[in-house]
């Protein structure tokens, strides 16, 4: 046998030693279960953001429900005080405080909704998890059994059936549905909202405004008369 052929055939064994240990099932089955923890992780942080962006939008509104009714006190004082124009102002004030809380308001019900949404599928991948840990040492038992099998028949010298070529095909096939199920359970893309936008100017005010201003400013003036 030549030195080079020597060398080729040791160069073919270490190539089958590592093609082996590559597409070993319980080592894919191992790295799946990792890849597929760190996606809960990163999913388990989406939510805390998501409930902290929730909870940020519910004090505003209340913020701006607050105001809105601080400003048609002042506005009822500044009637009782006869400034008549301060009173307009501050309503103005007050209506837009309103929108605002009104806003704010409905962006909270959204992101409560999508926060529930985000948890549904967080407790989903954590059951998933558990599921594909408890199946992870069915074919973890299932990968020994067929390479003991398997060394068996390669070190007899007597003639074996080979039995264990099924199953270990059914294996890996079955590795590869799970991979597919992991990434399927964790790569659904969430959509944004739109920001919210800002109180309106002071230094305009449109004509309906101007009217919804008019009409509390005369209710304020009937409650105080009556």
């Amino acid at each position: 046998m030549s030195i080079f052929k020597r060398i080729g055939d040791m160069t073919r064994a270490s190539l089958n030693e590592v093609l082996d240990r590559v597409e070993d099932p319980v080592i894919m089955l191992n790295q799946y279960l990792r890849d597929m923890e760190g996606e809960i992780h990163e999913a388990e942080r989406t939510v805390a953001k998501q409930m902290a962006s929730e909870q940020m939008t519910k004090q505003r509104a209340e913020q701006a429900a607050q105001a809105a009714a601080a400003r048609e006190q002042a506005a009822e004082q500044a009637l009782r005080e006869g400034n008549e124009e301060l009173a307009r102002r501050l309503l103005q004030e007050k209506l837009a405080a309103d929108n605002q809380a009104a806003e704010f308001g409905q962006r909270a019900v959204e992101l409560r909704d999508h926060t529930e949404h985000l948890q549904g599928e967080l407790v989903r991948m954590r059951e998933e998890f558990v599921a594909l840990k408890a199946k992870r040492q069915e074919l973890a038992t299932r990968a020994e059994a067929a390479k003991a099998t398997k060394q068996i028949a390669q070190v007899s010298s007597q003639p074996v059936i080979h039995a264990g070529g099924a199953s270990r095909g059914f294996g890996r096939m079955e590795e590869k549905i799970l991979q597919l199920e992991a990434e399927a359970a964790v790569s659904r893309a969430t959509s944004g909202y739109p920001s919210s936008t800002g109180a309106a100017s002071a230094a305009y005010v449109d004509p309906a405004t101007q009217l919804k201003v008019e009409e509390q400013l005369e209710a304020l003036k009937n409650k105080m008369n009556s």
